[in-house]
């Protein structure tokens, strides 16, 4: 995912945000100099986004990522209210991009089964997961419709913070 993904999404991003989306693997080191370019362009700058802006080495990506973290947040816990918000954000940017560019319904549900594994089995989603038992027997195209109720109950729930 990238920066363009978040605005596509019409959702706010900041440096916890970007933060967060690093620590989960939603995002590449890259957008934290793309984030620090944004910021310069608005003329929110200081020497700390200056340098980011030139690019974060993976040697150097822990500092960087910690430095972001004291500057502008320094008592976020992953248990917070607002970590999960920013979780919420990128979860939502992340599935509803999937749901835009793939068309074919066994991909896409193999896909949604994919980021189900690799990011905890969210209980939230095994509703609409293809390989979980369901409390009511349904068709790939029920999987589907439940997917997508539950991207529009994502985004209402990020649109109320």
């Amino acid at each position: 995912m990238n920066l363009m993904n978040l605005k596509e999404k019409k959702i706010s991003y900041n440096w916890k945000t970007i933060y967060v989306g690093i620590i989960q693997n939603f995002f590449e080191p890259q957008v934290i100099s793309d984030y620090a370019i944004e910021l310069m362009e608005l003329g929110k700058d200081d020497d700390f986004i200056s340098e980011l802006a030139w690019g974060v080495k993976s040697d150097n990506l822990q500092q960087v990522l910690f430095e972001i973290k004291s500057r502008y947040f320094p008592n976020l816990e992953e248990d917070d209210d607002d970590y999960k918000i920013e979780e919420l954000k990128l979860r939502f940017v992340y599935l509803s991009k999937l749901a835009d560019t793939i068309s074919d319904d066994d991909d896409l549900l193999n896909k949604i089964a994919e980021f189900y594994n690799n990011n905890g089995y969210p209980e939230d989603m095994a509703e609409f997961i293809n390989y979980m038992p369901q409390e009511v027997p349904t068709t790939k195209k029920g999987l589907i419709d439940r997917f997508h109720r539950f991207l529009d109950s994502e985004n209402n729930k990020i649109n109320e913070n």
